[in-house]
């Protein structure tokens, strides 16, 4: 799904991968601190980075097959940052309950190609899930 608004973003369809993105089941591990540098964003008030484990991958769209490694964790970040979206802009059209170490959810990652053979991984949304 290429992203354009705010809107789009939060509309991930967990069931269907779409280019570039692979629908996962992970675990939270860590989650970084704000980061101060971001004074006029999100990311400068609410964490919007954490370390997933991922657990299962569903399934993956087009360009995205291959580009997890179950065995490495990563570090993805989180559009709307990983505290609730009521708490961080009551404008965000999608609610996500916020997130905490331990948690596990059902996410479409979506994958960036990065300098130096990187990959940047970003969520837009996410749905929690029982273990």
């Amino acid at each position: 799904m290429q992203v354009t608004t705010i809107q789009e973003a939060g509309k991930d369809d967990l069931n269907t991968a779409s280019p570039n993105t692979c629908i996962v089941n992970a675990t939270v591990l860590s989650i970084h601190d704000p980061d101060s540098t971001q004074k006029d964003s999100w990311c400068g008030k609410f964490p919007c980075t954490a370390l997933l484990q991922i657990n299962e991958i569903k399934n993956c769209g087009v360009g995205a097959t291959g580009m997890i490694d179950l065995s490495t964790n990563l570090e993805a970040n989180f559009t709307f940052t990983l505290a609730s979206t009521d708490s961080v802009d009551k404008s965000i059209p999608i609610h996500l309950p916020g997130l905490k170490v331990g948690d596990k959810i059902l996410t479409s990652l979506h994958l960036h190609p990065a300098l130096n053979d990187r990959v940047v991984y970003t969520v837009y949304s996410y749905k929690l899930i029982a273990d």
